[in-house]
């Protein structure tokens, strides 16, 4: 099971219970990965090597 599948049966499993998980992706690759990430039901896509600053930012988001 890749990446991908997991974040699809943890949105089927969200709608059994009624739920809402925030996702944050992190890959190596630009473009297509983030665009796959996002599309497969990730909230947000990181491509390495990250800033501080922004996964804070994100993670912050997320929280209020």
């Amino acid at each position: 099971m890749n990446g991908y599948e997991v974040i699809r049966q943890i949105r089927q499993e969200e709608r059994n219970y009624d739920i809402y998980i925030s996702i944050i992706a992190l890959t190596a690759h630009a473009t297509f990965e983030e665009n796959k990430s996002i599309l497969s039901g990730m909230d947000f896509h990181f491509t390495k090597p990250i800033q501080d600053r922004d996964l804070i930012h994100t993670i912050t988001t997320i929280c209020k």
